[in-house]
């Protein structure tokens, strides 16, 4: 099986220059004209808020481009079609050709509105983007802007999620172009996307569907990606609006039983399975002492992390005798980095103190300290890791050479960045001291995540990908959002010409997509053959049966569930270049079972251990 090394190519860019690449667009004359500074910047004063085109304003705490800020669309015809960046503030009126200030835009076509904004039902132009909103991709370079249907995405974009999130967001462009390039739906319509950034959490990402549903008139969301972001646009704005929501990465089990009028959708499997096959392998297979080991399990305080906590706190309770359960809050609660290392360190610290005992630095009795981590998170897990790190290098192994490094375990939030956890130990500024540690937390890290990779798909789709994003690599978790996004475009296939594309209509259309009897439809095919054999089927009221770059779409049609093996990770490779590695798989027991058994991913090894 196939490894995949996280993408860091845009670290450490400037904002601008890293949605450039992540866009796919050189940063020559397109991308200058762009907006330097994020549209949702949190500001002080206006002096932190400076563009490309000048200086802006701080409005509520937010940066905002100044009055005359000189804000463009961008045009690249080497880039990805058209992308287009503007002020997110501004209104619906213009000049005259006399320079006086007019009021919104007539029209009866969007190719008669500037290329920010599209024409309403009410024929007049409006934004199609906002604060939270600050892409627009039409297809065809902008020649085709009339006959189009949108599409919208909610992911958190932005630091301290753009390493792991930016991929699936290329992956979502990706699937479109593919889509675009090769297709159309009955009535002859594209597909033009509005891009979103929820980094915020989740009252964010409803903000952003709002302005999806209301101004730039989505029936299809892929998004967000974060469970209970999820949960939220769905009850407030999807289902009310009638919006199909497939989310690449929502696991919370919650989701399941949503009244959701089977709107709501995801290509990840809930974190049932998952759960399972933690309790069975920190119960059974690792061979972990119940009376002699010590387990710390943090989570994330969002629906992802204390749902998945809640599936394994009872049984991981009863086997062992010293465990200790610790929530902590999301990194987007946070203003600063100080912020949320500081509130991390304090966790760790409460966890730490033993009873009778000052303080976390206070006792040097090694069968006193933990020997296995669990963190249910996502990126942030690397915060902990290192701030773990440094504090038993620099408090306990320096008193006791016989205290352990905890065996260090992540769910699938975090396996993304399990390279990176040790790539970066003596290379982020301020650990330098722990360079010597590296390779032993090399060999402590595992994880866990559902199997969401065939790796011959994969690798078509990386090859796609790399050519529009060159120099970067694609994270297996990208695939579910080119998943996700392609049979949201297969499903609206299904609506015949002249019918309103609606979510029900999509809903219903995802029907057609995971028959067994349908016509194979695999996504690592050429992809003009894929795409149009599919398009060719369903329009003319057929069905597929679809192997995705994850793996086999096989939806439950009737509440938009999927089910998937669990893998379980380490590393290989060398500390200095750490690769991931799926040495375990827990396979499911037959259906509707959630439970399986571990066995070793590599036919005739040995079970793992």
């Amino acid at each position: 099986m196939a490894n995949r090394p996280n993408s860091r190519a845009t670290a450490g860019l400037p904002r601008r220059a890293a949605l450039c690449i992540s866009l796919g667009l050189p940063l020559g004359a397109a991308c200058s004209l762009a907006l330097d500074l994020d549209p949702a910047q949190p500001c002080a004063n206006d002096g932190q808020c400076v563009y490309t085109s000048g200086p802006g304003r701080c409005v509520d705490g937010l940066c905002q481009p100044g009055e005359g800020d000189g804000s463009t669309t961008s045009v690249d015809s080497t880039g990805p079609d058209l992308t287009t960046t503007g002020d997110p503030t501004a209104d619906e009126t213009t000049l005259d050709p006399t320079g006086n200030t007019t009021g919104p835009i007539g029209c009866s076509a969007n190719s008669e509105c500037p290329l920010e904004q599209r024409c309403s039902a009410e024929q007049v132009c409006v934004d199609l983007l906002s604060a939270e909103c600050p892409i627009v991709v039409w297809p065809d370079n902008g020649n085709t802007r009339d006959d189009v249907e949108f599409l919208g995405s909610i992911m958190p974009t932005s630091p301290p999620f753009d390493e792991l999130v930016l991929p699936l967001q290329n992956a979502h462009q990706l699937a479109i172009n593919d889509f675009n390039d090769h297709a159309s739906l009955q009535g002859g319509e594209k597909i033009a996307w509005v891009g979103c950034d929820s980094t915020g959490g989740a009252d964010v990402a409803v903000t952003a569907a709002t302005h999806l549903r209301d101004a730039v008139g989505v029936p299809a969301i892929v998004g967000p990606v974060f469970s209970e972001a999820v949960r939220a646009v769905a009850e407030q704005v999807a289902v009310p609006s009638d919006i199909f929501l497939i989310s690449p990465t929502a696991s919370a089990p919650s989701l399941s039983n949503f009244d959701d009028d089977n709107l709501l959708w995801r290509v990840t499997p809930a974190d049932i399975y998952q759960g399972n096959a933690i309790i069975d392998r920190f119960t059974g297979d690792l061979g972990i002492d119940p009376s002699a080991s010590r387990v710390l399990v943090l989570n994330k305080d969002d629906a992802y992390g204390n749902e998945l906590r809640d599936v394994i706190g009872a049984d991981l309770t009863s086997y062992f005798d010293h465990i200790h359960f610790a929530s902590y809050a999301g990194p987007e609660t946070f203003g600063s980095q100080d912020s949320l290392l500081s509130a991390y360190a304090e966790v760790l610290a409460q966890a730490l103190v033993q009873p009778g005992v000052t303080s976390a630095a206070a006792y040097t009795n090694p069968e006193d300290h933990y020997t296995h981590i669990l963190i249910l998170g996502t990126s942030e897990a690397e915060a902990f890791v290192l701030s773990y790190l440094g504090l038993w290098a620099q408090q306990y192994f320096s008193q006791n050479m016989m205290i352990p490094l905890p065996l260090i375990t992540v769910s699938h939030g975090a396996v993304p960045t399990m390279e990176q956890m040790v790539g970066n130990v003596g290379v982020t500024p301020g650990t330098e001291g722990l360079a010597p540690f590296r390779p032993l937390l090399f060999q402590n890290m595992r994880g866990t995540s559902p199997n969401i990779f065939d790796p011959d798909n994969f690798d078509a789709f990386n090859f796609r990908y790399q050519i529009l994003f060159p120099g970067e690599e694609a994270l297996t978790s990208s695939s579910l959002s080119y998943d996700a996004a392609m049979a949201a475009m297969f499903a609206m296939i299904t609506v015949p010409a002249g019918d309103d594309i609606t979510g029900t209509a999509i809903a219903n259309g995802m029907a057609s997509l995971n028959d067994p009897r349908g016509v194979p439809i695999s996504f690592g095919d050429l992809v003009g053959v894929f795409v149009q054999d599919a398009h060719n089927a369903l329009a003319a009221g057929g069905t597929v049966d679809l192997q995705g770059v994850s793996g086999a779409l096989n939806w439950d049609p009737s509440n938009g569930e999927i089910r998937a093996n669990v893998l379980g990770w380490n590393l290989n490779g060398s500390d200095a270049m750490p690769n991931l590695n799926p040495f375990c798989l827990y396979a499911l027991d037959p259906e509707p079972a959630t439970t399986g058994t571990w066995v070793s991913a590599t036919t005739g090894m040995p079970p793992c251990g």
